[in-house]
């Protein structure tokens, strides 16, 4: 298993169709948003070459899967396009 950085998850979320912006919380955050299905991911800025915590990982995947985004949720394969 390859390991994910946040710099290829960003990549990933930007393909599948998300835009990204940054907003002050109690910290710098980046803000996706998936215009089509409303579908919104905050994470903390991290620099891209770091892995990307467990987590997180997991946010993601269940932000993907319940708004139909991707498929499969493998996050470390190439993304593909829900149907």
């Amino acid at each position: 298993m390859s390991e994910l950085t946040y710099g290829r998850l960003d990549k990933m979320l930007r393909s599948l169709g998300f835009s990204c912006r940054t907003a002050t919380l109690r910290t710098r955050a980046l803000v996706y948003e998936h215009p089509q299905t409303g579908a919104m991911i905050i994470l903390p800025e991290a620099p891209a070459g770091n892995r990307v915590l467990p987590h997180h990982v997991a946010a993601v995947q269940g932000t993907l899967k319940v708004h139909g985004i991707a498929d499969p949720l493998d996050l470390t394969a190439e993304p593909q396009r829900a149907s």
